[in-house]
């Protein structure tokens, strides 16, 4: 089957699907002719580096060099291309962070977005609100759908947070599915092709903007939400999503540019949307991630005994 190639200029950026790279080898920091930035598919492509532009100008301004802007095809697709030095910063979920760093890889998180006022996010276990599933044994024989395995939000968590609570997706589900994305989780709920699923509570905002989830008041603490369109029938807290570097292009490349996302202008930030309304990026590194570390081990082993 042939294969086609995406390519969309955008300004300095560039839109591939990352598993079309040609190979190339690791590239230090002293031989960077660019930055390369990596995105994890969560809306259009084009739309993505609209939206990112303005941060990866300004960060690579920073360190005096141009910049491009690719948005990998999966979550994996984002770490292999990492790992194989195709890209030199990438901001991804903290799921997929910690695959990376158990994977053994050199990766640096530098900063990590802080979104309405949390640096932190919740995965939601979600159901059609007209159906009669109340509780989180209800679900039990239904169908389930997560994101993605790599996932936080769709993946790690939710799983983590289902065995927590006696359930285990491959024998307590009548059939269970990953859908790729948190929006076709939420829109197979909504037209009951599934009975729940798994997503991140930071596209809930997003939805209600594009008009396609309504809801009057969302208690987040208590993890209540008022809507004709969903019932939330828990959730698990996780960290928030970092932007992770190669630590292969130095500390003091990695510090220049961790300054740099932390004085970003208020219009680069503004612009970032398809995670929800993003406020700032906050220094961070591994030890936020540490407990998530453990969810994912935790989760690796459970899934060792099915």
């Amino acid at each position: 089957m042939k294969k086609h190639k995406l390519t969309v200029w955008l300004g300095a950026a560039l839109v591939a699907p990352l598993f079309m790279f040609a190979s190339t080898a690791a590239v230090a920091a002293d031989q960077l002719e660019k930055v390369r930035f990596g995105l994890l598919p969560t809306e259009d492509a084009p739309e993505m580096v609209r939206q990112f532009q303005g941060v990866a100008d300004h960060v690579s301004g920073a360190v005096g060099l141009p910049n491009e802007i690719f948005v990998s095809q999966s979550y994996n697709a984002l770490i292999e291309a990492m790992e194989a030095g195709k890209i030199d910063v990438a901001y991804l979920g903290g799921g997929t962070y910690v695959a990376a760093y158990l994977k053994g890889m050199d990766v640096v998180p530098m900063v990590v977005a802080k979104l309405r006022g949390r640096t932190y996010y919740k995965s939601c276990i979600i159901t059609n609100a007209k159906s009669d599933i109340q509780t989180l044994n209800d679900i039990k024989g239904k169908r389930f759908a997560f994101v993605s395995p790599t996932s936080t939000s769709g993946g790690v968590g939710p799983r983590f947070y289902l065995n927590k609570n006696g359930i285990n997706p491959e024998q307590d589900f009548g059939e269970l599915i990953y859908a790729g994305k948190h929006d076709s989780v939420y829109l197979a709920i909504k037209n009951e092709k599934v009975d729940a699923g798994a997503v991140g509570d930071v596209y809930f905002v997003r939805w209600k903007e594009r008009g396609i989830l309504q809801y009057t008041s969302w208690d987040e603490p208590n993890d209540m939400i008022e809507s004709p369109d969903i019932r939330i029938l828990g959730c698990q807290k996780v960290p928030g999503t970092p932007m992770v570097a190669r630590g292969e292009l130095g500390e003091e490349m990695i510090a220049k540019m961790t300054e740099a996302y932390t004085t970003l202008p208020y219009e680069a930030v503004d612009m970032l949307r398809f995670w929800g309304p993003t406020e700032s990026f906050v220094r961070t590194d591994h030890a936020f991630y540490e407990d998530l570390v453990s969810m994912k081990k935790m989760s690796a082993e459970m899934k060792k005994k099915q």
